[in-house]
Order: C-alpha cells, then sequence, then structure tokens
C-alpha cells in the first residue's frame, strides 16, 4: 500500500466518525420532539367538575317570640342594717361576762352582757332613799305648821285684831319643802338609774364583731364594751344605672310599710339562694358613677329567729352577692344568647336551603346575659348558634342533632 492509500484511509475513517457525532444528536432531538409533538396531539381533554363549598355543621335554636320579664342582676355585699357600739355609763370593775360575748357571739335582746361592781350603787341609792325619806317628813311638818298657824289666824280675824295680809300661812317654807322633795326624788331616779345601769344588756337580738372589755377590768363612763349587729334582717346595697333604674319598680318615698315590695332573688358566690324585696331606694345619684342605690332587705340572714330551718346555710354579712331584680314586661320579644348577637346588631339564621343569612335587628333591651329582640326576627327562625370564622353569607350548613 502506498503513502497516498495510507491517507485516504484516515481520512475516510475520521469523516465517518465526524458524520456520526454530529448527525446522531440531531436525529436524537428530531425524534424527541416528534415524539412530544405525537403525545401532545393525542393527550386526552382534561374535564373541569365543580367543587362543592364543605358543609359546615353548627347548632341552632328555634326563635320563640313572646312576653319575656326583664331580669337585672346586679352585684352587692350584705350588710346589717344596726350596727352598735356598746358603750359603759357608770364606772366599777367587770364581775361578770356572758359566755357568748365573744367575736361571733349570738344574744337575744334584754340578756346579760357583762355586769359591773354595783356596791357603790347600791350605797348611792340607799342615800337617796334617805334624803327622799328626810324630805317628805320636813315638808309634812311646814304642812302642820302652817294648819296650826291658818287656825289661829283664824281666830285673830275673827276679832278684827288682824288682816289677811299679815300672814302667808307658811307658803314659802312649803313650797321650798316641796322643792326639795322633788329634788331628793330625782335623785333617788338617778342613782337607781345608775346601779340598774351596773348591768350592761343587748338592746336588741345581735351578734358580736368585737369585744373590748374582759372579766376583773375596770371600766370607765364612756369606754367601749363590744361592737354587735342586729340579726333580725340584713341589707344589700344595689348600683343601679339610670336605665336599670327605669325598667324596675321601685318603691316610692311616701310609700306606706305594709305596700307590696317589689321580690328579689339573692346568690351568693357557693350557690346558695335567698329571697328577699326591695325596700327602699338612697334618693341620690352618686356624683361620681351617676348610679341610683337601692336597698334590698333578707330577713332573718343567720336563722336564729326561727323563721328559717336551722341547718340552713346563713347569709352571712359581708358576703358578696348577686341580686336579680324583675322588671317590666316586654311584649312578643324574642330572648337571644348575648353572643349570638354580631356587630352591627346582625344575627346569623338559616334558612329553608341550609344556608346561613345574616339578619339585622332590633332590640328592646339586652343585658350580660341576654338580647331581647322585637323586630327583625320571625317565630319560628332558625338561629345559627355555633360561631363561625368569617363566614360567608348563603354558605350551607348541616344542623347537629342535640334531641338525642
Amino acid at each position: 500500500m502506498t503513502q497516498d492509500e495510507a491517507g485516504t484511509g484516515r481520512f475516510g475513517r475520521w469523516l465517518r466518525v465526524a458524520v456520526v457525532k454530529v448527525l446522531m444528536p440531531v436525529a436524537i432531538v428530531v425524534g424527541a420532539g416528534a415524539a412530544a409533538s405525537f403525545m401532545i396531539a393525542t393527550r386526552p381533554v382534561a374535564r373541569q367538575l365543580p367543587v362543592e363549598p364543605p358543609v359546615l355543621l353548627v347548632e341552632s335554636i328555634v326563635a320563640d317570640a313572646g312576653d319575656q320579664a326583664i331580669h337585672i342582676t346586679v352585684p352587692g355585699t350584705v350588710t346589717p342594717h344596726t350596727e352598735t357600739t356598746l358603750i359603759s355609763e357608770v364606772s366599777g370593775q367587770v364581775l361578770e361576762v356572758s359566755k357568748h360575748f365573744v367575736n361571733g357571739g349570738f344574744l337575744r335582746a334584754g340578756e346579760v352582757v357583762i355586769r359591773i361592781d354595783p356596791r357603790n350603787y347600791i350605797a348611792e341609792v340607799r342615800r337617796a332613799e334617805a334624803g327622799l325619806a328626810r324630805s317628805h317628813t320636813q315638808l309634812q311638818q311646814e304642812k302642820s305648821l302652817a294648819d296650826y298657824e291658818r287656825g289661829d289666824f283664824e281666830r285673830l280675824k275673827s276679832q278684827d285684831a288682824l288682816s289677811t295680809s299679815d300672814l302667808a300661812h307658811r307658803r314659802l317654807q312649803i313650797a321650798q319643802a316641796e322643792a326639795e322633795s322633788a329634788a331628793a326624788d330625782a335623785q333617788l331616779v338617778r342613782a337607781r338609774g345608775d346601779l340598774d345601769r351596773t348591768v350592761v344588756r343587748m338592746p336588741f337580738d345581735g351578734i358580736f364583731t368585737a369585744r373590748e372589755v374582759g372579766l376583773g377590768q375596770f371600766v370607765n363612763p364612756g369606754v367601749p364594751i363590744g361592737v354587735i349587729f342586729a340579726i333580725d334582717y340584713a341589707e344589700v346595697r344595689l348600683p343601679l344605672s339610670p336605665r336599670q333604674a327605669r325598667e324596675v319598680t321601685l318603691p316610692g318615698y311616701l310609700e306606706s310599710a305594709d305596700a307590696p315590695k317589689t321580690p328579689v332573688s339573692i346568690t351568693t358566690e357557693a350557690g346558695d339562694a335567698w329571697a328577699g324585696s326591695l325596700v327602699r331606694t338612697e334618693g341620690t345619684l352618686d356624683s361620681a358613677s351617676r348610679t341610683l342605690y337601692a336597698i334590698a332587705r333578707v330577713d332573718d340572714p343567720y336563722g336564729l329567729l326561727g323563721t328559717r330551718p336551722a341547718t340552713a346555710t346563713p347569709l352571712r354579712i359581708g358576703t358578696y352577692v348577686d341580686v336579680t331584680l324583675r322588671g317590666r314586661t316586654l311584649a312578643n320579644v324574642v330572648a337571644l344568647p348575648r353572643h349570638l348577637l354580631k356587630p352591627g346588631n346582625q344575627v346569623w339564621i338559616i334558612d329553608d336551603e341550609l344556608r346561613i343569612q345574616a339578619r339585622s335587628v332590633d332590640f328592646d333591651y339586652a343585658d350580660s346575659r341576654f338580647v331581647y329582640v322585637s323586630a327583625g326576627i320571625e317565630h319560628g327562625d332558625q338561629i345559627c348558634m355555633t360561631p363561625i370564622d368569617n363566614p360567608l353569607p348563603g354558605t350551607r350548613v348541616r344542623i347537629i342533632d342535640t334531641s338525642s
């Protein structure tokens, strides 16, 4: 083989390799494009299916229109209607103390609280009795002398030896004796009163909240003995806003004590219930809060006077309570829970197609628990009670059956 033939062979092999390297990628690209075009031309057509919005599970109530009585609940604190500090009116040593004279002790009206040493006052009574007897004797002597002198005067007068002005029949002496007798009588009354005041008694049925003296202690007039409050009835001071005051029948200022009272219901923090009545108002508005204070009364709060069962829980002074008052009656309204009223005075109702719709309403009165709708809701409407985040009108719902 010549040199020219060898060069020609090498060039042919190089040419074949170059053709393969260039044409192979082109063929692959063309083939891929043809395959893609075929797949696109023969692809299935996608169908668009409507998506049903989700159905919400909700609870509902049926609107029940009718006459509704307003109930106003206000907080208050149980207070005694009378609280008194017992004061010693005499001086002396305390010789006796009632076993019930302790904080929380109960004594009835007239029972002995303490006894003070009475010896000095017994002596004063006897001295006053002696002075009164002495003054009575002096008065009798003056009257006897006057009678004797009157007889002498009559005899002298019959003889025209004396005029009526010459003798006063000891009128001045008798008047002085009568005055001394009255003073002695008053002194005896005072001495007996001081002796009686050595025994300190309960002025009314009450309970002690403080004890200031003990057995053997020396007391002087004006020294506090103890603090008591009456338990025949207790009072609750109720702050009423101007609107609340308009809704409740308040006692009149000239109303008889026997006139019917507005009943109230009292509930303690522990859940105990008591019945009471609205008896009066304070008559002036509080200058800071612009509220009117009404006074509710509860009879025998401690059950110590026999009007309540002995096992009943006492309504203790200082207890925080909620007092519910019955107000006026609203005609043909729907009472709804307060949380169902949305901004703009709207309520979500469920229509016949089980879709929620916003309904604007008017209401006559609202409190912390209920709103009393007078317009916008008809009797029998389904009211949605379940809170819904960002609700849209027309959203489908399914009502949860709560009957079982």
